[in-house]
């Protein structure tokens, strides 16, 4: 237990949105309805499933199955791309970023040409694509699932013309890499428990159906614990529970905020039209992150639509604009161990404002259509 807080307390995320909160308090009042209790739910009960999945070592098992099929060091980054696309949608950008940047450092030690900070920029940069298909992919799509009440087809209506160019763009950047066949094969030596797979594939359809809503989201809370007590225990040890805490402080930030005269005159000025909404969202994101902009101009707009583009859009950018983006340094950092952060963060920015300026216009196309 002293060990969790003291995890908790060393998050340095969780730590500025507590102080953020607290002083916040000072200045707007605020009703504990103000905090959307679904998307905590919605948020735990996928925290604990996909720590199952990372504890029964499923994902990397699937990462590292394709990868060891690879013949080319350009294959490789193509796979590893596309795992962290599709691994997003499916087990959200964190998970993505969590799970294959260790596995890009183990292939690392037998392919030394494949380029360190090239590779952990783009896998983030598409976890963060990828993980905006799907409305459980990111923590800002299960809010705005949540808030808005979407249906699946709604929601996909929204996401998919982004997620198809996204898709087209990624097949393009194994061209900017040098192309050299591989030596060595790597072997695949994780081992799964097959029955231990089908009964957590049963308990995430459940934790799925909750998000949509097709039943209460306490059952798939409810689910998603009893997986967690039957298949493994050691997975409440991993999750991030500083990350739940930090979206109860992001609710008590954003209401008490929204709830100050000028700020609401300054939000309801830029959020009239479509391409206000989805400028505003962009620039927040940059500058607070996405998550916490989802909350805060939700509150200002019922055009889901362009919100959902811009928060999209806005997760590229700075190292701030997505807590993806800030768990690839702190991977990142914690492989290298050279002192390499500030050439990480100069060509991880750099990077990644290409990204952004390209799907602003994408976004502003898709707006139009």
């Amino acid at each position: 237990m002293l060990t969790l807080a003291k995890r908790i307390v060393s998050d340095k995320t969780f730590m500025v949105t507590l102080v953020l909160s607290i002083i916040s308090l000072k200045y707007g009042h605020v009703n504990f309805s103000d905090i959307d209790f679904k998307t905590i739910f919605s948020l735990s009960a996928l925290l604990i499933t996909v720590s199952i999945y990372q504890e029964l070592g499923i994902l990397k098992y699937v990462a590292s199955y394709i990868v060891a099929r690879c013949q080319s060091t350009r294959t490789v980054f193509l796979v590893l791309l596309l795992c962290s696309f599709f691994g997003s949608m499916l087990f959200t950008n964190d998970v993505a970023i969590l799970t294959l940047i260790p596995i890009f450092f183990n292939i690392k030690k037998h392919l030394t040409s494949l380029p360190s900070i090239l590779t952990v920029s783009l896998l983030t940069v598409y976890a963060n694509l990828g993980s905006a298909i799907t409305p459980f992919g990111n923590p800002q799509n299960i809010y705005i699932v949540s808030f808005y009440n979407l249906s699946l087809p709604h929601f996909l209506t929204m996401s998919l013309g982004i997620g198809v160019l996204a898709l087209i763009t990624l097949f393009m950047c194994p061209l900017f890499i040098k192309n050299i066949a591989i030596q060595t094969n790597l072997t695949v030596n994780i081992k799964i428990n097959h029955q231990k797979v089908i009964y957590l594939f049963v308990a995430s359809a459940i934790v799925l159906m909750g998000i949509l809503s097709i039943i209460p989201i306490s059952i798939s809370l409810v689910a998603s614990i009893l997986s967690g007590i039957l298949l493994s225990k050691k997975v409440f040890k991993r999750i991030d529970y500083a990350i739940i805490l930090t979206f109860i402080n992001f609710f008590i930030i954003i209401s008490a905020v929204s709830k100050i005269d000028a700020i609401r005159e300054l939000i309801h000025t830029h959020t009239q039209n479509q391409i206000s909404i989805f400028f505003s969202a962009v620039i927040t994101s940059q500058l607070i992150s996405n998550v916490p902009a989802t909350v805060l101009l939700s509150k200002f707009t019922t055009d889901n639509y362009p919100l959902f583009l811009g928060v999209t859009v806005g997760g590229l950018g700075t190292i701030i604009a997505s807590l993806a983006n800030l768990l690839a340094l702190r991977q990142y950092n914690g492989y290298t161990h050279n002192h390499t952060s500030l050439q990480f963060l100069k060509k991880f920015t750099l990077l990644n404002i290409v990204f952004l300026l390209l799907f602003i216009l994408i976004g502003l196309i898709l707006l139009h259509l």
